[in-house]
């Protein structure tokens, strides 16, 4: 037995064809719109990032010619001083590589004293690479979690006890600020 609805596909696929294109043309509505922040400020760092805002340490990245590499303390920001990028002998190939105007890498170490998942904080858009010491992390989060502050990306990664290298690459600008700490 068939049973007529009183009209024909045809008409149904023909208003389909008309609606879709208005359908997708529609403004997304105002919650799906990213935050636009009408000022920087650290005044108030989500609780997770308040060591951001100390007076932290300065070092220079390892450019990979020597030995010497330094370590920066977990839950201190430090001011990192990059070298150009064609100056820098990386330890692995960035996961992705990036050559911005005045692109500027270089190496750090940091010694994390627990397991668990451990976030690393920057003051600009640089790839961040976390190698163990049986080779590199895959990270497992990155995102900007304190928005409308001066950290501009956070990258998560899940490590182990011991000492890690933070690989630095594609840093547009030779500075930047830098924060490992532990996850919530």
């Amino acid at each position: 037995m068939r049973y007529s609805y009183g009209y024909s596909k045809g008409p149904v696929v023909m208003r389909m064809l008309v609606i879709l294109p208005l359908l997708l043309a529609a403004p997304l509505p105002a919650q799906h719109a990213p935050e636009a922040c009408k000022s920087i400020s650290d005044a108030n760092l989500p609780l997770a990032f308040a060591g951001w805002a100390a007076a932290g340490m300065e070092v220079v990245a390892a450019d990979g010619a020597t030995a010497a590499y330094p370590t920066i303390e977990v839950a201190v920001p430090a001011t990192v001083r990059l070298h150009p990028h064609g100056r820098v002998r990386l330890n692995q190939p960035p996961a992705q590589a990036r050559a911005p105007d005045d692109a500027h890498a270089g190496m750090v170490m940091v010694a994390v004293p627990a397991a668990g998942q451990w976030r690393v904080s920057a003051s600009t858009p640089v790839w961040i690479d976390v190698i163990a010491p049986g080779g590199p992390v895959q990270s497992a989060a990155h995102g900007r979690m304190a928005p409308c502050t001066s950290i501009r990306k956070v990258v998560a990664f899940d490590l182990q006890p011991g000492r890690h290298m933070i690989q630095l690459s594609g840093n547009p600008g030779r500075t930047l600020k830098l924060m490992v700490s532990r996850a919530p």
